[in-house]
């Protein structure tokens, strides 16, 4: 794989067919999908009512002026980002939102995977099963690495990742700062992914 956007689309494109059903611990049923431009009112409500004030200040974003969001819709392009919403069984509540952030260049056979679980399905392995979607597309994609950056407060994050494969790497300090002006320490996480040698490109330095 040539690692370009354009075959990042041709090989998402090929993806199974969304939504899938996923089982939570609880027994509950989420649906995974894509995002798409007609969730606007349910993605926008997913933050300002499932992801609690303060917490959002974690995010890069701020999530809660109507205009980020918007601006996402109108721009989405699933060769940049890939958005992995999970909905309740009725699929008119979204859940959590797991993105997939490619990278160019020398950094092409990286993404970093993001992930916000609503207040609401916490601690019922929702999280856990979105980040194991992204890394089964990461493996389709011949990705060879995720990468996570996990405030270092955030100790319960940084096992869960732990647990789905991911090494802790460094610890950035300072390296987050919030819209309140507060800086945080980030880990940085990487998971290798399952690669077929004889397909593998060299860089060249």
């Amino acid at each position: 794989m040539a690692y370009d956007p354009e075959s990042i689309a041709t090989a998402l494109e090929q993806q199974q067919q969304y939504p899938v059903k996923r089982t939570l611990i609880n027994g509950d049923t989420a649906l995974f999908r894509p995002l798409e431009e007609t969730d606007e009112q349910v993605f926008r409500e997913f933050y300002t009512t499932q992801v609690p004030e303060w917490e959002t200040e974690y995010l890069r974003h701020d999530v809660r002026d109507p205009s980020v969001i918007s601006g996402w819709l109108r721009n989405l392009d699933y060769r940049h980002v890939f958005p992995l919403l999970a909905f309740n069984k009725f699929g008119d509540r979204v859940l959590g939102v797991a993105t997939l952030h490619f990278m160019y260049g020398v950094q092409r056979h990286v993404a970093e995977v993001r992930l916000v679980v609503g207040k609401d399905c916490r601690k019922v392995g929702l999280g856990s099963l979105m980040v194991k979607e992204l890394i089964r597309i990461g493996n389709d994609l011949k990705l060879y690495y995720l990468e996570a950056e996990v405030p270092a407060e955030n100790q319960s994050a940084i096992k869960a990742f732990r647990q789905l494969g991911f090494e802790v790497k460094c610890t950035l300090e300072d390296y987050f700062m919030t819209r309140q002006g507060k800086v945080r320490d980030i880990v940085l996480m990487m998971k290798r992914l399952k690669i077929d040698w004889e397909d593998a490109f060299f860089l060249e330095f």
